[in-house]
């Protein structure tokens, strides 16, 4: 198990996603996650709007970071 997998899990990825993590290191140790971890990366594309929001209303940003960390696990599945 690596490292940020040990420290970070789905509720990281929601909060990268709402735009609620502290700092700018934590959003790159989120999407290394996701780009490295096949576990990560299943997550991410699993989720939906109603995951990120009970009532599906989001935003264009957290819409934006969704599509972002969803592009990255497809490209990162490509790749295994």
């Amino acid at each position: 198990m690596s490292p940020v997998l040990a420290i970070y899990g789905k509720d990281h990825i929601l909060g990268y996603v709402r735009g609620t993590l502290e700092d700018d290191e934590e959003k790159q140790d989120i999407e290394s996650l996701v780009e490295s971890d096949p576990r990560a990366a299943k997550i991410v594309r699993k989720l939906s709007e109603v995951d990120i929001d009970d009532q599906g209303t989001v935003d264009d940003s957290v819409r934006r970071r969704l599509e972002k960390l969803q592009n990255i696990a497809t490209q990162a599945d490509i790749m295994v």
